[in-house]
C-alpha cells in the first residue's frame, strides 16, 4: 500500500516547538498578573452566586438562601477589598 501523500492533499501544519515558542514571545500578555486574575474571578463567582441564591429563594426556603447569600456577600467584600488594594498598587 502506498502511504505517500498525494499532491492534491494539503501539507500538514508545522507544529514544531520552535514555532510555538516564538509565538509565545510575540503573543499579547494579560494586563493583570495571575494572582489578581484569581481574585477577580473569585469575586465574579461570588457575585453570580448571590444573584443565583436570590432566584432560588423565590422558589422557597428563603432563610437558607439568605444565609448562604450573606456568607457570599462577606466573601465578596473581602475579595473586593483585595482587588482594590492590588489595583491601587499598580
Amino acid at each position: 500500500m502506498d502511504t505517500t501523500t498525494p499532491e492534491t492533499m494539503s501539507v500538514p501544519v508545522d507544529t514544531t516547538t520552535d514555532r510555538l515558542d516564538s509565538l509565545d514571545d510575540e503573543w499579547v500578555g494579560s494586563p493583570v498578573d495571575d494572582a489578581t486574575y484569581d481574585v477577580m474571578m473569585a469575586l465574579a463567582s461570588k457575585l453570580e452566586g448571590i444573584d443565583t441564591y436570590h432566584v432560588y429563594a423565590q422558589d422557597g426556603n428563603l432563610e437558607l438562601w439568605r444565609k448562604i447569600a450573606e456568607d457570599d456577600r462577606r466573601h465578596a467584600d473581602l475579595l473586593l477589598a483585595e482587588l482594590k488594594t492590588r489595583l491601587a498598587g499598580r
